[in-house]
């Protein structure tokens, strides 16, 4: 099979407000570009720092060709290292656990946390050539960051720095205190789709008319997105209350809107959460709020029954001793509902919870990709029951792991993924206002694959 050959000047490389190119998920060459100037370079996330919680703590994470061990080193550091034994290249680890030294199982070579060797076999037998020093055969460090909790890797030890990667999201997100959340589920889903497909499913809230109309009820989704740099928002325009129905469906505002609030509540409740109704927030102020709005006059204001709900879930996290991120009406309105930090971080925030997508390629095949789907919660001290870890290989037949209405988007990806091998289809036409943050992805994938 004859390779293609991209250059910069190619049409995979085309992309405007409302036009991209189709072959940017299907091509071999393109995914083999993003692996070297994307994968090999930018700054991912790895993990949780609940992962890698107590010392020796350890978190395998793969991404292409490449395997990256994050470890706990010391109380108060956080490291990480190339996957693999400096002897004769073998791979150290996989998946999670806890050690008190890194040991190659091959020839039985050890390093203490910090990377450094502390053991070869018969040392000695290296004389004849010059000797072999312990300092010579380290583990290969990675660079690592935090932020909101999470690990972040780079395999460009050159790179640019965390700082200027991650600006601005810091300034539009720490107020919902991410990193005081704790896992409820993590989930990882092998798709039949391109790693953006999965990633762009979470990057706006067009498709909710075609994909969800069971919110339509109970929730107005005019919206729009925009671009932060190389990260990406969407946003509602709110023009109508929550718990009003949808303008597409032509209805009045009621003059009650108490209970299409607590609906909207409870959709999260049923719909976005696990068995016990965590997810996307958690159940114990999904409970609190419909309570409080219960008690409320019909003819309340919409701002009382939002100050008057999330009072309710603030007063009852206090009382179990959770955190609970208590922001203004400013920071409300520019956190937006939805970010993607660049390239493969969804964060699809709410009340005192958030949902994270995590899409990775899966091999070297651009019709393959893992999805990680990840709920993270302010959970009171012994309140989780349990985190729930799974890798669904076949999610058809497992599908009752995974919340109804992420099932109702995962549909979607592989039906897409199939679509854009059409012959038919000569390019992609996303919507310019509610759709910029999947072009502004495009771009900056373009940024890096060719600077």
């Amino acid at each position: 099979m004859n390779s293609r050959v991209i250059d910069e000047h190619d049409a995979i490389f085309h992309v405007e407000d409302d036009f991209f190119h189709p072959e940017r998920y299907t091509s071999r060459e393109f995914a083999d570009l993003e692996k070297k100037h994307i994968w090999h370079k930018v700054w991912q996330v790895a993990c949780r720092e609940e992962d890698v919680q107590d010392v020796g703590d350890y978190c395998v994470f793969d991404i292409t060709d490449q395997s990256v061990v994050v470890v706990r080193s010391s109380k108060d550091e956080i490291q990480a290292f190339h996957n693999v034994c400096p002897h004769r290249g073998r791979q150290l680890l996989e998946g999670r656990g806890k050690i008190n030294k890194f040991h190659c199982g091959f020839h039985a070579w050890q390093w203490n946390l910090n990377g450094e060797n502390i053991r070869i076999l018969d040392q000695d037998d290296w004389q004849a050539c010059n000797g072999l020093d312990a300092s010579d055969v380290c583990l290969h460090d990675v660079r690592v960051a935090t932020w909101g909790g999470f690990v972040f890797i780079s395999l460009d030890p050159d790179g640019e720095s965390f700082e200027e990667f991650i600006n601005p999201v810091p300034q539009y997100l720490d107020c919902l205190q991410l990193d005081k959340m704790r896992y409820c589920f993590a989930l990882t889903v092998d798709l039949d789709a391109n790693w953006k497909v999965a990633q762009e499913a979470f990057m706006e809230s067009y498709h909710v008319w075609g994909t969800h109309p069971q919110f339509l009820v109970n929730i107005d989704e005019k919206n729009a997105s925009a671009e932060m740099g190389r990260h990406g928002k969407h946003f509602y325009f709110y023009e109508r209350p929550v718990g009003a129905p949808s303008r597409r469906l032509e209805k009045p505002i009621p003059e009650d809107v108490r209970q299409g609030f607590s609906d909207f509540l409870q959709s999260f409740h049923e719909q976005v959460g696990d068995e016990n109704g965590n997810g996307q927030m958690t159940a114990r102020s999904i409970r609190a709020a419909q309570e409080a709005l219960a008690k409320l006059p019909k003819d309340a204001e919409p701002m009382t029954i939002i100050e008057t709900a999330i009072a309710a879930m603030k007063e009852k996290a206090d009382e179990v001793g959770a955190p609970f991120p208590m922001m203004s009406n400013e920071e409300k309105a520019e956190m937006g509902v939805d970010w993607n930090v660049f390239p493969n971080l969804g964060l699809v925030m709410s009340f005192d919870g958030c949902l994270i997508f995590r899409a990775r390629p899966r091999g070297d095949n651009p019709d393959q990709c893992y999805l990680d789907i990840w709920s993270v919660l302010c959970w009171a001290p012994g309140e989780c029951p349990g985190v729930k870890r799974l890798h669904l290989t076949d999610w058809r037949k497992e599908k009752h792991h995974i919340p109804s209405l992420l099932i109702q988007d995962t549909s979607n990806i592989e039906y897409v993924q199939k679509g854009v091998h059409s012959l038919a289809l000569k390019a992609l036409r996303p919507n310019p206002v509610q759709e910029r943050q999947i072009t502004n992805f495009h771009k900056t994938i373009n940024q890096y694959i060719l600077k």
